[in-house]
């Protein structure tokens, strides 16, 4: 029994692979449709973050420049502790003689 189950099987397989599919339905105007997909593909927006992501180099451009503006620009500080305190004490001593307190 086994030997004709396998003269069955081999005879539906010789039949499938002589079986020819008929794909001219499939073939007819595909690169028609092929381009018309593609065109339509290319005509989508781009989306916001793939923008941000192109413009991620000149956003690092103005960063680094704020950067180097920022410590090359940057006034001398002062070491003395108490420069925050009594730095306005000279404007408030003279507005003060000024209007006469």
């Amino acid at each position: 029994m086994r030997d004709k189950a396998d003269e069955r099987l081999d005879q539906l397989f010789a039949a499938a692979r002589a079986e020819r599919i008929d794909t001219a339905a499939l073939e007819e105007h595909f690169e028609t449709r092929l381009l018309a997909r593609i065109r339509e593909q290319r005509s989508e927006s781009i989306p916001w973050y793939a923008l941000a992501w192109r413009m991620l180099p000149a956003f690092a451009v103005v960063a680094a420049a704020i950067t180097i503006g920022t410590f090359t620009f940057a006034p001398t500080r002062s070491n003395d502790l108490f420069a925050a305190i009594s730095g306005d004490q000279d404007e408030t001593a003279s507005s003060s003689y000024l209007i006469g307190e």
